[in-house]
């Protein structure tokens, strides 16, 4: 079982099983592929990458970090994770 963390919502899962996926991609392509708002699925990229499970490129994409699959493959309890602000 995925040790999700307090701060993590039920379509991080989906957010992140898709980029692992999909590879590097837009919020708007994320929310389109898992059936969310593009804004939300923006927002929360945003807030998966402040935690180091998602990476942003400079031109807005996302792809998962190695710890992003770590959380996947039940292997990383996410509660460790501190926020990075400025990322």
């Amino acid at each position: 079982m995925r040790q999700r963390a307090d701060w993590m919502k039920p379509a991080d899962d989906a957010i992140l099983e898709y980029t692992r996926d999909a590879g590097e991609v837009p919020p708007s392509v994320i929310a389109r592929n898992v059936d969310i708002h593009p804004k939300y699925a923006g927002e929360r990229s945003r807030e998966l990458a402040n935690y180091g499970l998602l990476d942003r490129s400079s031109d807005g994409y996302y792809s998962l970090t190695s710890i992003g699959e770590e959380y996947l493959e039940e292997q990383f309890n996410a509660q460790s994770l501190t926020k990075e602000e400025g990322q």
